[in-house]
């Protein structure tokens, strides 16, 4: 897999030309949460994502993270899958929603314990910063951590605003925010409503979010801050997988059998969290209740009820003194999945076929302790993990248990060459602990977990350079992993549309990323990100829907009353199945927006995919008869109206 010659021409001129002018206004220096320690040094991949103007098209989180290195994004138009992202190949696997990876808002885990995550019930319009840590980060956040994508809402100001966003193929969003600021207490309100048809047939989803956070200081470096939040999904349509045949024939069509199915989802979700800070000391609280009622495309076990319960609390301290800095904590968390499985009938909800409680409990400790010397810091960190999964069956009279341990230690050694040329070495270890949905996917048929299902452990080794001076920031990390039982999902001829999972070895991961910020003048940005790896087996095989090539490039220009935004994003080769014998050709895509404000109002006209390319929003791995294939949408058009009242 390589790139072509035009590609390669491409990114040598938008690199070049980032470079030519420089050195006219000094970048926002970037504070790094996510590495939990606070410290000026950063000695890990990361890249720091800002979309203070909302010149997006706002369909899913997955948008505004195109530009970080070795992240793929994929299923952003499929609203019962949920957006998927993988970091360096990690969480490719994942069947709905993201797996492998560790998602924070505001510094509380919305990843489930078992290492699940579904990005759905987070208003857009609430998110301000986000940070993305590359590469393992076991040894800082535990299971399911191959990567971290850490949000952050936008400080709350006083304001009252209305949104409004049309967008081709019948997309709607209304959203409203009202929000209050005194000497002592800051209060926000959002409120978001959203209907599309979809591009494809069946694929037409209704949401509606709330949003209430409010932040009381109580003096003395004391401060609580509670956060609500409500999502209701009463339909989420789910067009399928298509053959290539059948793409060829006419892209927008669903799978027959999703229709004759019904499939698609009902979901409702109410989450309730608390933050405390004293001192140097942090703690939180926070629990959910996920309710889902999913139709999958086939008779035997294709209606599922799932009730998840998850909850959680975690205390963290950090100090210095001299030249040390240290931060510990523990956390401990629990996940209740009340999961039920019926016949679908056609639609129709037919008798049971499974009735069984999951639990995962998990607890977790970890500390980490930084030393300068001179130009040197040399930072440390342990954690240790202990789950236990365990299941009652009311069906099969089966019960099972599972205790699964882990230590994650990571070590990293930071040099400052010069005042603006630093580099740092990293090594670290991670795992991922398999998620009850993929354990209860069994497939023998029986009921109970798949016990032939193990946890997947990595070993990594990372180097990287930096240089920032004025407007200009590069950075250049080289990356090499490897994971053992790597997890894979498959499906079979006698479930076809379930997906299974299996252990396929060993896997090694090796790149190249690269990234770039600069201002060219006061008024003008660019930026640029290329990543290049290998995703191997042991078997020589790549990992399926694991891209090894990305590009993604972005211009920035601010007028007197407005900003116009130009983004190009290239997605290289990648296969569709474990056996590699299924190509998924490159694509490029570009993306334009211009954004007018006077007085109280700002209004945002883009289009998404400009010359129209024609590519797959997402693969379904391994899909049984070759129903890889989600299409994804053509040129779309989009008008935003934000009025301040």
């Amino acid at each position: 897999m390589r790139f072509s010659q035009t590609t390669k021409i491409l990114m040598v001129l938008c690199f070049g030309s980032t470079l030519a002018q420089s050195q006219v206004q000094q970048l926002d220096e970037v504070v790094l949460r996510a590495q939990r320690i606070n410290s000026p040094i950063q000695p890990l991949s990361s890249t720091l994502v800002l979309d203070s103007l909302q010149l997006l098209l706002q369909q899913d989180i997955g948008e505004r993270l195109h530009a970080v290195p070795s992240l793929f994004v994929s299923s952003q138009q499929n609203f019962t899958q949920d957006t998927r992202i993988s970091i360096r190949g990690f969480g490719a696997r994942a069947a709905f929603g993201i797996r492998g990876i560790k998602i924070l808002l505001d510094g509380i885990p919305i990843t489930t314990p078992d290492g699940q995550t579904q990005l759905d019930h987070i208003p857009l319009s609430q998110l301000g910063t986000i940070e993305v840590l590359r590469g393992l980060s076991g040894g800082l956040y535990g299971n399911a951590s191959g990567g971290v994508v850490s949000l952050k809402s936008k400080p709350i100001t006083t304001q009252k605003n209305l949104s409004l966003t049309f967008a081709d193929f019948a997309s709607r969003t209304v959203a409203a925010t009202v929000s209050d600021v005194s000497a002592k207490n800051r209060f926000r309100a959002i409120v978001e409503h959203k209907t599309q048809r979809g591009y494809r047939m069946w694929s037409a989803y209704e949401n509606t979010l709330v949003s209430l956070s409010n932040a009381v200081t109580l003096g003395n470096n004391k401060s609580l801050t509670l956060d609500y939040a409500f999502f209701n999904s009463p339909n989420a349509q789910d067009a399928g997988g298509l053959t290539l045949a059948e793409v060829t024939q006419n892209r927008r069509k669903a799978r027959q059998a999703n229709i004759d199915y019904s499939a698609g989802e009902k979901v409702m979700q109410h989450s309730l969290s608390a933050r405390w800070k004293t001192g140097n000391w942090a703690s939180y609280a926070f629990y959910t209740h996920r309710q889902l009622e999913a139709r999958l495309p086939f008779t035997y076990g294709g209606q599922v009820d799932l009730g998840r319960h998850y909850f959680g609390l975690g205390a963290q301290r950090e100090g210095s003194k001299n030249n040390w800095k240290w931060h510990y904590g523990l956390e401990s968390s629990a996940q209740l999945d009340a999961r039920k499985r019926f016949k679908n009938n056609a639609g129709s909800k037919g008798a049971q076929t499974l009735h069984q409680n999951e639990y995962f409990y998990s607890l977790g400790s970890f500390g980490i302790l930084e030393k300068q010397i001179g130009v040197w810091h040399v930072r440390g960190g342990l954690r240790a993990d202990v789950h236990q999964i365990s299941l009652n069956d009311f069906v099969g009279a089966t019960s099972d248990k599972r205790i699964l341990s882990a230590l994650s230690p990571n070590v990293a050694v930071h040099r400052e060459f010069s005042r603006f040329f630093s580099g740092y070495l990293r090594w670290g270890t991670g795992f991922e602990t398999p998620s009850l949905t993929e354990l209860s996917a069994n497939p023998t048929g029986e009921t109970g977990l798949n016990t032939a299902l193990k946890p997947q452990q990595s070993e990594a080794v990372e180097i990287g350079f930096r240089f920032d001076k004025k407007t200009v920031h590069l950075g250049l990390t080289l990356f090499h992993t490897t994971t053992y039982n790597e997890i894979v999902p498959y499906e079979t001829a006698a479930f076809p549309g379930q997906t299974f999972y299996a252990n396929v070895g060993q896997t090694l991961r090796k790149g190249i990323e690269l990234e770039n910020r600069l201002a060219l003048t006061p008024q003008t940005a660019v930026t640029m990100a290329m990543s290049r790896g290998s995703y191997t087996t042991n078997t020589k095989k790549d990992l399926p829907n694991v891209p090894q090539n990305q590009f993604s490039s972005g211009i920035q220009h601010r007028l007197k009353k407005g900003v116009f935004n130009l983004n190009l994003r290239y997605v290289g080769e990648r296969f569709a199945d474990n056996a590699n014998a299924n190509l998924i050709p490159s694509f490029w895509t570009s993306d334009v927006s211009f954004q007018h404000h006077w007085k109280g109002v700002r209004a945002t006209f883009g289009v998404t995919n400009v010359a129209n390319a024609r590519y797959f929003d997402n693969i379904r791995i391994n899909a049984f008869g070759g129903r890889y294939y989600e299409p994804a949408a053509e040129r779309q058009a989009y008008f935003r109206v934000v009025v301040s009242l």
